[in-house]
């Protein structure tokens, strides 16, 4: 196994996210860069850890799946053993939750939390992988709202309402958007007797599904704002909701205008554009408190 290999089980293109939710619910928690910035950075480290070995596990539990759908990665082309990948994965695994100790019980609850959840997505007898909309939700329970929690936690904020607000809104979109995932992996899945939406309905009809979920978790920011159970009314999360909803518009228009995979095996364009979205929704909110505090 080489070092370059190793890095390619870790999935670095899906580290954005989790750095900028621990960073940007921190920084929303505190009104401002939280004080103890080595919290913050072992704090971030922990989660790109947590975040490889969560791709890792999937990795070794879709090894037959990636033959299929992703032979060039490492370990169904065979660069890198089953053992290697295992003892990979639970070293990552272990110190990610170093890494949490020092960062408080509620970030730790977070890491440990998302373990068992990504294993019942990945593993039998759940392996909720195989199921529609119980794999959407397994999926969103960690990457959206225990990542939102997560940041919070780090700058004192767990229990704070607006936390669990925007950890429900995280869910909600994480929920939808993942299946843009699933476009271009329906030959591996449909072999492997995994039963996702595009599978079950057809990439158009799946597509079309999608598609709100990109939109209305943004759209509902400035309204949650007006109820109060955001702060600073509507203008401030209208000026974040606003462009991020229009983000994902134009990701559910590509979807729905086109749903086929790419010939390339690549993942459907739209998953590039969310994952960016998803990204500053991050940053954004955290913008929103900072201006208000």
């Amino acid at each position: 196994m080489s070092v370059a290999d190793a890095i390619r089980f870790t999935r670095p293109a899906t580290l954005a996210a989790p750095v900028a939710g621990v960073i940007g619910g921190a920084v929303a928690a505190r009104g401002g860069w939280p004080p103890d910035l080595l919290v913050i950075v072992l704090a971030v480290l922990s989660a790109i850890l947590l975040t490889g070995a969560s791709n890792g596990l999937n990795q070794i539990a879709d090894i037959e799946t990636d033959r299929i759908n992703r032979s060039e990665r490492p370990l169904p082309a065979g660069r890198m053993s089953m053992r290697e990948a295992w003892a990979l994965t639970l070293a990552l695994l272990a110190g990610a939750v170093a890494l949490a100790v020092p960062c408080g019980l509620g970030y730790l609850a977070c890491v440990l939390l998302t373990v068992p959840v990504t294993s019942l997505y990945s593993f039998p007898p759940f392996r909720t992988k195989r199921l529609p909309f119980a794999a959407n939700a397994t999926i969103a329970t960690p990457r959206g709202l225990f990542l939102v929690l997560a940041g919070w936690a780090v700058g004192g904020g767990l229990f704070r309402s607006e936390a669990w607000v925007l950890g429900a809104l995280a869910w909600v979109y994480v929920f939808g958007a993942s299946t843009t995932k699933d476009f271009a992996d329906a030959a591996g899945d449909r072999a492997t007797g995994c039963v996702t939406l595009p599978i079950l309905w057809g990439p158009r009809r799946a597509a079309r599904f999608v598609a709100p979920f990109l939109v209305a978790p943004y759209l509902l920011y400035p309204a949650l704002g007006a109820a109060g159970l955001l702060p600073g009314g509507a203008m401030p999360w209208a000026l974040v909701g606003l462009p991020l909803a229009g983000i994902g518009g134009v990701a559910g228009a590509l979807l729905v205008r086109d749903p086929a995979p790419p010939s390339s095996g690549r993942p459907h364009p739209a998953w590039g554009l969310m994952y960016l979205q998803y990204t500053f929704s991050h940053l954004g909110a955290a913008a929103v408190f900072v201006a208000l505090a």
